[in-house]
């Protein structure tokens, strides 16, 4: 337990600082030196090579990380291995990536961004390989220094090419630059703290790999796909063009920017306790998942409520120096209902997780492609009609989709809730401090409302038992 705190803790502060900075350059400095038009394309650029990438992934992460949870010692052949699958793929979907930015968009511009953008992602990519060593071996100290290494490289060189005057193509050299510190500190940390680099190519390592693996690509496809195709459906089908997708992005990245703790807590801490359980203490997996649920509630219910509240006062701090109140408007409306689907990312995040450490290869794949069909049909559906913000409803009911459909699974097939109380209290303490939001907002500095938020909420998850850190119930 204490070390699923220490990690879940340690990456989290990594990636609280990293996603700091990148919402400081994202939504601060890029909005005031760079258009509506070229923000736009740069957004349409990362979910276009961020999807493409998850081609190199092919399910291969959480197999991996699972064999060598398992088999520490064969840590170097296992992963030596996935590297060369990895590097095979790479070439494919770098490819892929160019063709498909010049085939949907003819601007120099955008391709441009393409090139380097998709370069920082195959050479983010590899190091994610390093980073499974650190997650096999519970030791996220290491993958939280590279976090920090990688943000802190494209904030503070990224940041200061914007305030020299460089263009927004600079700024995905940038991307590549810092990607390739991630991973170069990554082989470092790998080759002096875990294993030799040297190994055998061994037929058996990768056909068991991608045996475990393809049933989760397919599934991993499809959820990246229902998360990134809406910014780029909305670039072709919105009557707004590309400044479409800068309303959206901006309120989207705000958003994403909440969902860091179920990945470090779930993804990175849990992940490999939760399939150790499930192979060899099954009986226990019931209160490990509870201990899942439990703080993704905690954790996510007030966020949502507290950023879909103050979305018009968030929108109107960060933007009113750029942008005019129509535009204010347009973002604040996007942020309010992608705060709903921010929320519900904590809990189907848990979704994932379970279905992952289970090894339910097929159910996820069926999963993840129900809901990335429901999420495309919805986007063709509502963003001619309402422009970004169909897309951000989209994703609200894609997410009510999965739950309901994940957790009925789970619950069925893998393991039960062993409480649900707290779900009660934590909706009442998150609904009384939503309502002081609502009447306090036009009153206090926004300064002062979301502290006083924070502190009133952690009293009452605290007068009424609910902070515990163990995976019993008391």
């Amino acid at each position: 337990m204490n070390r699923i705190l220490k990690n879940t803790s340690t990456l989290f502060t990594a990636h609280i600082f990293g996603r700091l900075g990148s919402l400081v350059l994202t939504l601060w400095l890029m909005p005031r030196f760079f258009t509506e038009h070229d923000l736009g394309g740069y957004f349409v650029a990362i979910a276009l090579t961020n999807l493409i990438a998850s081609l190199t992934e092919l399910g291969i992460q959480n197999p991996l990380i699972r064999e060598m949870t398992l088999n520490l010692s064969q840590t170097r052949h296992f992963l030596g291995n996935a590297l060369l699958v990895r590097l095979l793929l790479a070439v494919v979907a770098y490819t892929l990536m160019i063709v498909s930015g010049i085939i949907l968009w003819s601007t120099s511009t955008i391709v441009t961004m393409v090139v380097y953008l998709g370069l920082a992602e195959i050479v983010n990519s590899i190091a994610q390989l390093y980073r499974c060593v650190f997650r096999a071996h519970e030791e996220m100290k290491f993958e939280a220094l590279t976090v920090l290494a990688e943000r802190g490289t494209l904030f503070l060189v990224g940041g200061g090419a914007i305030l020299l005057g460089y263009n927004i193509v600079n700024v995905c050299q940038v991307w590549l630059l810092a990607g390739c510190f991630n991973l170069v500190l990554s082989i470092g940390f790998t080759r002096f703290r875990f294993t030799p680099l040297g190994f055998e190519p061994s037929r058996q390592i990768i056909v068991m790999l991608m045996q475990q693996a393809l049933p989760f690509a397919v599934g991993n496809l499809f959820n990246l796909i229902y998360f990134r195709i809406g910014v780029i459906m909305l670039s072709k089908l919105s009557p707004d063009g590309l400044n479409a997708n800068t309303w959206y992005g901006l309120a989207y990245t705000l958003v994403n920017a909440i969902t860091i703790l179920p990945g470090a807590f779930l993804m990175g801490a849990m992940f490999p306790v939760l399939s150790r359980l499930y192979v060899n203490e099954r009986e226990k997996l019931p209160q490990a998942y509870t201990y899942g649920v439990r703080w993704m509630v905690i954790c996510g219910l007030p966020l949502a409520i507290g950023l879909a509240t103050l979305s018009h006062e968030i929108s109107h701090l960060l933007f009113s120096s750029k942008y005019t109140p129509d535009t204010i408007e347009r973002i604040s409306t996007a942020m309010l209902w992608l705060s709903a689907s921010g929320g519900m990312v904590f809990l189907s995040t848990v979704v994932i997780t379970m279905l992952r450490a289970a090894d339910k290869r097929s159910v996820f794949s069926l999963l993840m492609g129900t809901t990335a069909l429901l999420n495309i049909v919805l986007n063709f559906i509502l963003i001619p009609r309402l422009s970004h913000v169909g897309a951000a409803i989209t994703m609200v009911i894609s997410e009510v989709y999965l739950l309901i459909i994940g957790f009925s699974y789970i619950s069925k097939r893998i393991a039960k809730l062993t409480e649900i109380g707290f779900i009660f209290k934590v909706v009442f303490i998150s609904a009384v401090m939503g309502v002081g939001l609502v009447l306090l907002k036009g009153i206090l500095s926004i300064w002062i409302l979301i502290p006083l938020a924070i502190v009133l909420y952690f009293v009452g998850i605290v007068f009424w038992g609910e902070f515990r850190i163990g995976f019993e119930s008391d």
